[in-house]
């Protein structure tokens, strides 16, 4: 207890030593220093400056930090012009989209408006063809030749062939019928003579 008693008191007179023998006789050379270069019209403050800056580890640190503060002020630029750049962006983006809307639209007004300029012929033919019943069609083959009805009569499908020949005169029909080829016309034959029975037993 006694030795740690004796160990403080010996550092405690270590630091009052340091302090009245070193550090406060420092402080005071260095202020009347001051005061005698400012007496003698020199810039202390500029030279300390000059001098310190003159030594190689601050005079490094010095300069780190002058090219730290351009490269942040280069950096703020930069997220600057980025962020100008990233609207300047969304602008023209909402742009395109509203043009591709308003092409959108044109182009439904272009269908709507090219589309009821078509649709006027298609009344005409629903017209024609409804005007033209199957006794018109047996009237024009009626009116070719035997060898020419009957070739077009074999291109046709069985019931729309006997469809047009039911429709005709049976002289006529018959004339047709001798035309074509012998199987062709006698399938045809018996088919219209069953449809006639048909009609007739139906009546």
């Amino acid at each position: 207890m006694a030795g740690s008693n004796i160990e403080q008191e010996q550092q405690t007179s270590r630091w009052q030593w340091l302090l009245f023998v070193v550090i406060i006789p420092s402080v005071f050379a260095a202020f009347f220093l001051l005061l005698i270069l400012n007496a003698a019209g020199v810039n202390a403050a500029k030279t300390a400056k000059q001098w310190v800056t003159n030594v190689p580890f601050v005079s490094e640190w010095v300069d780190w930090k002058k090219k730290e503060k351009t490269i942040r002020e280069a950096m703020a630029k930069q997220q600057e012009t980025i962020a100008r750049q990233k609207r300047t962006i969304d602008e023209q983006q909402n742009q395109i989209r509203q043009l591709k809307n308003e092409l959108a639209a044109k182009e439904k007004e272009l269908a709507r408006l090219t589309a009821p300029a078509a649709e006027p012929d298609k009344p005409t033919a629903s017209a024609a063809e409804a005007a033209s019943p199957s006794v018109d069609v047996a009237s024009l083959y009626g009116a070719m030749s035997d060898k020419q009805a009957a070739a077009v009569l074999a291109e046709l499908s069985e019931n729309e062939a006997l469809d047009v020949l039911s429709k005709m005169d049976r002289d006529k029909a018959a004339a047709i019928l001798d035309k074509m080829p012998a199987k062709q016309a006698a399938k045809l034959l018996s088919s219209l003579s069953k449809s006639t029975m048909g009609e007739e037993a139906a009546q």
